[in-house]
């Protein structure tokens, strides 16, 4: 049986709802940002995952506005699992993405919300409270939000690897050795390499600044909000053996789809 389309109305009420709570997450995010802070490692047993308090108050805040508003849609967080509900929709928030670059002070931390229908991402928000700027996307089309006003995003024309900037937020800490070593033989290939840019990587890939992310380890949380936006802009986010990516996992993200047939058989040759 073939998938429903959603709603339009139906569409158009929750990104709104998205952009607001989007709004008075920046509101609580932004000042806690600029204070020293205590903060807690969730993972005791391997990567340091760092959560804050302000993690915690962002997603208790979200929740609330999308349970009152939509009380029948699911929402599933990264601080507080998931609340199931009885119908197509689902929301997936990452109340601070980056809660390193939180913790030291580095701008591109963000809140990610994804609207699912059926299981799809269909609406995707990035929200950089630290540099004032909202993307937003709904797989038609994609857009920035700042001081300026609302501005159309949209990939560039890069179809070769050794034109091609790249970006990875930690390759050391998130590649199993197998994965490592597909990274770096596209990391030789392509033209430079920038690290460390959190979901800031995947919001300059849809403006046309970038051309590729290659990452692993990533959880739902971590990604759906970007594959609407994405997509909206003319790129691709898939798996390493081209598959969805919205279950997380390990994901390459292009702005030219022409890439990825000079990328796959490096990451699918990758031992887990």
């Amino acid at each position: 049986m073939s998938k429903q389309i959603a709603n339009s109305d139906a569409i158009n009420e929750r990104l709104e709802l998205a952009r607001i709570i989007a709004d008075k997450a920046r509101a609580i995010s932004l000042p806690a940002s600029r204070l020293v802070f205590d903060y807690s490692n969730k993972n005791t047993k391997g990567v340091f995952d760092p959560v804050t308090q302000t993690d915690k108050a962002v997603e208790k805040l979200l929740r609330q506005y999308i349970y009152k508003a939509f009380p029948n849609d699911t929402i599933i967080g990264e601080e507080y699992g998931q609340s199931s509900g009885n119908n197509d929709w689902s929301w997936c928030i990452d109340p601070i993405d980056g809660t390193r670059a939180f913790i030291a002070g580095i701008p591109v931390w963000s809140t990610l919300i994804a609207i699912n229908y059926q299981n799809e991402p269909i609406i995707g928000v990035i929200d950089f409270p630290a540099l004032k700027e909202r993307y937003v996307g709904d797989t038609h089309k994609a857009w920035r939000e700042n001081k300026a006003g609302r501005t159309i995003i949209t990939t560039k024309t890069c179809a070769q690897l050794n034109d091609a900037i790249l970006s990875c937020t930690e390759p050391m800490a998130m590649f199993s050795p197998g994965q490592s070593a597909a990274y770096e033989m596209i990391r030789r290939t392509s033209r430079f390499t920038r690290l460390g840019l959190d979901a800031y990587a995947f919001a300059l890939i849809a403006s046309g600044r970038i051309d590729i992310i290659i990452e692993a380890g990533l959880a739902p949380y971590d990604i759906q909000a970007h594959i609407p936006i994405i997509k909206g802009a003319g790129g691709t986010i898939t798996d390493w053996h081209g598959g969805n990516a919205k279950d997380g996992g390990a994901i390459v993200c292009v702005g030219d789809p022409a890439l990825l047939q000079h990328l796959y058989p490096y990451l699918r040759r990758a031992l887990d």
